[in-house]
């Protein structure tokens, strides 16, 4: 498995992603499938998980993963500053 970094911009907020490429070939035709990283693939508790396969060409699956990757940490950038506002109507609340 090939593993790469990138640095992934959402906002003002940068996030380091560590993906993974698997390429296997089918007929003529290679069968590409790409991953996402828990944490650096160096750390023993670190794990892949499959976000897509059977790309045809390296940077598609790249470009797809990069994408995956941007909607995942702004849909967690939404949920966490929802959450906090929650928190502060209940805090509101209590205290009136």
């Amino acid at each position: 498995m090939i593993k790469f970094k990138r640095h992934i911009k959402v906002d003002d907020q940068v996030f380091e992603t560590w993906f993974g490429m698997d390429i296997k070939k089918k007929g003529s035709r290679p069968n590409v499938s790409i991953f996402y990283y828990t944490d650096d693939p160096n750390e023993e508790l670190s794990v892949h998980q499959l976000i897509k396969a059977n790309f045809t060409s390296k940077d598609e699956a790249v470009k797809y993963g990069t994408r995956f990757m941007r909607r995942m940490y702004q849909d967690m950038i939404k949920r966490e500053a929802s959450s906090s506002e929650e928190n502060q109507e209940n805090e509101e609340e209590t205290i009136l």
